[in-house]
């Protein structure tokens, strides 16, 4: 009897370790450590603590980003500062398999980037600041059952600049879309779709800027604008005129939006790529897209 309680204890031991080391070494964090973090090039990404959420996400604190400099340029790119890098949800199964992931859930906040991040960017020739905040979430999945790829969410914010969002379904996307995009664009639909762009002062510093780089002033830079749009307006129904002239107004406005600009779409039909690229008009194109744009202000 005394064998078989032994027994029957190191029996329980062993489940419960199997119990307790199982989810450890395949939890989020330890996927991270396995299948991307090796794909990171050195000195590029630090990170102060790290800890697993789930199965397949993982939530990184303290972030320190330095991207690659670039060949032609002496300088180099000053670090990104990120709070937290936190991945709710992620196809490990793909990475595993040197595959695009088919779903994600991440979110990024308090993305700190000075003057030079690197890449290109110059921050004060571009919006005139020498330092940049944001955040981003990103949650996507592709159906392969439903051959559809949902866009759920998008954002990007612009601490006290702007607001970016955009979501969409398309239809037709199968597995191997991302190895073959040409044939997946000439098979896709989009089923709906929807833009928001929120400005806080974002278009009152770049638009100036961007005027004076191209040898004018924001004033002639928006009358241009203005009459550009207002030429496509020629020969067009009442629909394709009211979405002009929706960003005519938006433009007018640049240096103090009266709200989001909202542009959504909602086929009669699904859109495919060459519908879109068949239109002769711009009204074809609001037609086909069944295109809505919409903005509180007026324009003059």
């Amino acid at each position: 009897m005394a064998k078989m309680r032994i027994i029957g204890l190191v029996a329980v031991g062993l489940v419960a370790g199997w119990a307790m080391a199982g989810p450890a070494a395949a939890d989020g964090l330890s996927k991270f450590e396995k299948t991307l973090k090796p794909q990171i090039p050195p000195d590029t990404l630090t990170y102060k603590s790290a800890k697993a959420v789930g199965d397949d996400g993982f939530t990184l604190e303290g972030v320190v980003l330095t991207l690659p400099a670039d060949a032609d340029k002496k300088e180099k790119p000053e670090p990104i500062n990120i709070k937290t890098i936190a991945v709710e949800d992620l196809d490990f199964d793909s990475i595993e398999k040197n595959q695009p992931p088919l779903y994600a859930k991440i979110r990024i906040e308090g993305v700190a980037a000075s003057n030079n991040p690197g890449g290109g960017i110059d921050l004060k020739q571009m919006v005139g600041i020498d330092k940049l905040s944001a955040d981003l979430q990103l949650e996507y999945k592709l159906d392969t059952d439903k051959q559809a790829f949902t866009l759920s969410r998008l954002e990007l914010t612009l601490n006290g600049l702007a607001r970016l969002e955009l979501s969409f379904i398309v239809d037709g996307i199968s597995e191997d879309a991302v190895a073959k995009p040409d044939e997946a664009m000439n098979d896709a639909t989009l089923r709906t779709g929807t833009f928001v762009y929120d400005d806080k002062s974002l278009l009152g510093k770049a638009v100036p800027i961007a005027a004076v780089l191209q040898g004018g002033d924001a004033k002639a830079w928006v009358e241009m604008a203005k009459t550009t749009l207002d030429g496509m307006k020629e020969g067009q129904g009442e629909d394709a005129k009211k979405a002009i002239d929706t960003l005519v107004a938006y433009i007018q406005d640049y240096e103090k939006p009266k709200g989001p600009l909202r542009i959504t779409v909602n086929p009669p039909d699904k859109a495919s790529a060459a519908s879109i690229q068949n239109a002769k008009s711009a009204d074809e194109v609001v037609k086909a897209l069944g295109l809505t744009v919409s903005y509180a202000g007026k324009r003059s």
